[in-house]
């Protein structure tokens, strides 16, 4: 059985902060819902501060400062493992991030390890313990909390400060802690990028079969959705499905009889559907000169897939010269990102991630000489 105690006042909470604090490093993760809505919801943190391990209950406590100054505390570093949702949470509820963060199951990947290691895998090979994930998926806003509820959750940061030095330790050692902390930054500038709802069309999968005249209601259609999910703490396909608002912007309907033909579900049509249809109206009314410029279907463009065979080759020599594997340099989704920039096919979104950071300081060369002739 694992020690923890349970912070559930404010007071508590003030001298948990108070002690970590007083350390160099601490272990963070949280425990959150996240079925329905657009935001999680958070249901735990838990903390390791090397001599005690806490349960917070965010459920009770109302000053969070403390907190907040720990989470923002320059002389502490935070450890989490694959926190990017983590990440979220804490945005969400404390408009911060950890600072120093991070994160093990990257600095794994840059010592050898997969680039997905899981947590219950590394815990086995650093101590030999089989953990019980049996409560991953437990309700944790439902109050009290069971025994084996806070033993699952006390495990996660009991493990993990231990093996984070460790593996600090051998970053050092292997010269590779730059180039983690890069990563590292990079994940928290990822969680910290908000879509511009105007944009929201653009990232609806058929939205390059549509005119201009049909992605001007797309436009209306996902911006309300987008803006309506954040207002009210909704999953963007429980307020109306992609399908649906791409169908209503394709046949433009006129009436909630031609929107139910469409496939529009109940609940769609009983809460939303006139307002589909007044955004119907608004987009087909727009003027020439402010409708949507097409929206391109990255593959299908000339040269793409002669562009793309070129810089996956690129990456894979450097691949080779680095040791760092083809999937932690590259994603397909970096590559299209990269070549969708160049092309300048979309506006207002994260510079290219493998120009920058470390990738950046291995790839950008011989990338940009590849691009050139594009």
């Amino acid at each position: 059985m694992l020690s923890y105690r349970f912070v559930e006042t404010d007071q508590q909470l003030a001298l948990c902060c108070n002690e970590a604090c007083e350390a160099t490093a601490i272990a963070l993760d949280t425990e959150f819902v996240r079925t329905r809505t657009y935001f999680p919801l958070l249901g735990l943190i838990q903390l390791n501060d090397g001599k005690q391990v806490s349960l917070i209950d965010p459920l009770k406590i109302t000053n969070w400062q403390p907190f907040i100054e720990l989470l923002t505390n320059e002389k502490v570093i935070k450890y989490l493992h694959a926190g990017g949702e983590d990440l979220e949470v804490f945005l969400n509820r404390f408009s911060v991030v950890p600072t120093p963060l991070i994160d093990t199951q990257i600095m794994a990947a840059f010592l050898g390890k997969p680039s997905s290691w899981g947590f219950a895998a590394m815990v086995a090979e650093f101590t030999g313990i089989q953990l019980d994930k049996s409560e991953s998926r437990t309700d944790w806003l439902a109050r009290p909390l069971t025994e084996k509820q806070c033993q699952y959750a006390a495990a996660d940061v009991e493990y993990l400060l231990p093996i984070a030095i460790q593996l600090h330790q051998q970053a050092l050692q292997e010269e590779q802690i730059t180039f983690i902390e890069s990563e590292c930054a990079l994940q928290i500038r990822r969680r910290q990028w908000v879509a511009d709802p105007e944009l929201a069309y653009r990232d609806i999968s058929q939205a390059w079969q549509l005119t201009r005249r049909q992605l001007a209601v797309l436009q209306r259609l996902t911006k309300w959705r987008l803006t309506y999910a954040r207002e009210n703490n909704m999953a963007v396909n429980f307020v109306v499905k992609e399908e649906t608002l791409w169908k209503t912007a394709r046949y433009c309907p006129t009436s909630l009889a031609e929107l139910r033909e469409l496939g529009a579900i109940g609940p769609e049509i009983r809460f939303h559907g006139e307002t589909l249809l007044a955004l119907v109206r608004e987009g087909n009314i727009a003027t020439e000169d402010t409708l949507p410029q097409p929206v391109k279907n990255l593959i299908e463009l000339p040269g793409y897939r002669q562009l793309f065979s070129q810089l996956k080759e690129a990456v894979k020599k450097v691949s080779e010269a680095s040791g760092y594997s083809q999937e932690m340099l590259a994603s397909r989704r970096q590559i299209n990102q990269l070549i969708s920039a160049h092309w300048q096919l979309k506006t207002q979104e994260m510079p290219p991630e493998l120009l920058y950071g470390w990738r950046g300081e291995l790839l950008a060369a011989p990338l940009n000489i590849i691009l050139a002739d594009y």
